[in-house]
């Protein structure tokens, strides 16, 4: 798969309109923020050590025959009828290696001790596909990023996040970067279809241990 250009990463779209988040995820991500926890960190890019980012590379070009269309997802669709939303292709001990590999990094950002409590992917998004805004889980999703493993687009395809103040932040990562975020507290998505081939993520989740 093929690195995207920074040129094209690192491009402003802020003047597109996101696609519309539905009245039942509006209120279902009131219910939540309403008693999620707010660590007061907010979010942050960071990049992954190069070996860190070796080992999944390497881990994606061993399963690219692999991936099999995702089960529908509410938050998850696409404006293009001949792609399905999302691949995905899971290895449990390979998603367990990640969490336990990358713990330290969101430990050293937190300043907490935590304990994992989900891995997800790989991911490929499709042309067209896009993520309505929500927030994660509220017990589990406390510490979390998102890693863009790989990505094939003709736009950037910026990740949508809502600061605690409700400022919009539209957020382009190169491929071996990653956001940390407060997933149950931040709405967060990429609600504007994707353009290009794919987009391959890594989606990371801890909780304090305390």
């Amino acid at each position: 798969m093929t690195r995207v250009p920074d040129s094209d990463v690192r491009a402003n779209h802020s003047n597109r309109v996101p696609i519309e988040t539905p009245e039942w995820l509006l209120e279902q991500t009131r219910r939540q923020q309403a008693v999620a926890p707010y660590c007061g960190l907010g979010f942050k890019v960071d990049r992954l050590d190069p070996t860190i980012y070796e080992r999944m590379s390497h881990e994606l070009r061993g399963v690219l025959d692999r991936f099999r269309p995702e089960a529908p997802i509410d938050e998850i669709s696409t404006t293009a009828p001949d792609f399905v939303p999302a691949l995905m292709c899971e290895n449990g001990t390979f998603n367990a290696e990640m969490s336990e590999l990358l713990k330290p990094l969101h430990e050293a950002w937190s300043g907490m001790a935590l304990t994992e409590s989900a891995c997800y992917g790989f991911r490929a998004y499709q042309r067209g596909s896009y993520l309505l805004n929500h927030v994660d889980r509220t017990e589990t999703h406390i510490i979390s990023s998102t890693v863009c493993v790989d990505a094939s687009l003709e736009e950037p395809w910026p990740l949508y996040v809502e600061d605690i103040l409700g400022e919009v932040h539209e957020i382009n990562l190169e491929p071996g970067e990653l956001l940390l975020y407060e997933g149950a507290r931040l709405v967060h998505g990429r609600p504007w279809p994707l353009v290009g081939d794919y987009y391959v993520g890594l989606f990371v989740h801890y909780r304090p241990r305390s």
